[in-house]
């Protein structure tokens, strides 16, 4: 996946913090994406990795209330510590 490295570079170095779409995509475009085209390739690709890390457990996704204009929130998965036997 083309943006993975820099979405669980963010993430996963923010356990439990909401991140809303937004965010993750000014993080890996690095600013504000320059065109309407270029955002949505960027949102495209992030929502792949988000999708790809949700399937494998390490990303949850807050799904917002039915009411118009609210965003997602995902957010990297805490792991507890698990006692070494």
């Amino acid at each position: 996946m083309k943006y993975a490295r820099e979405v669980i570079d963010l993430m996963a170095a923010f356990p439990g913090r909401d991140f809303r779409m937004a965010q993750i995509v000014r993080h890996v475009g690095r600013g504000v994406p320059e065109s309407v085209v270029e955002r949505e390739r960027l949102r495209k690709g992030v929502r792949r990795v988000l999708e790809a890390l949700a399937d494998q457990g390490l990303v949850e996704r807050d799904a917002p209330p039915l009411c118009r204009g609210a965003a997602a929130a995902y957010r990297w998965r805490k792991v507890g510590h698990q006692p070494v036997a």
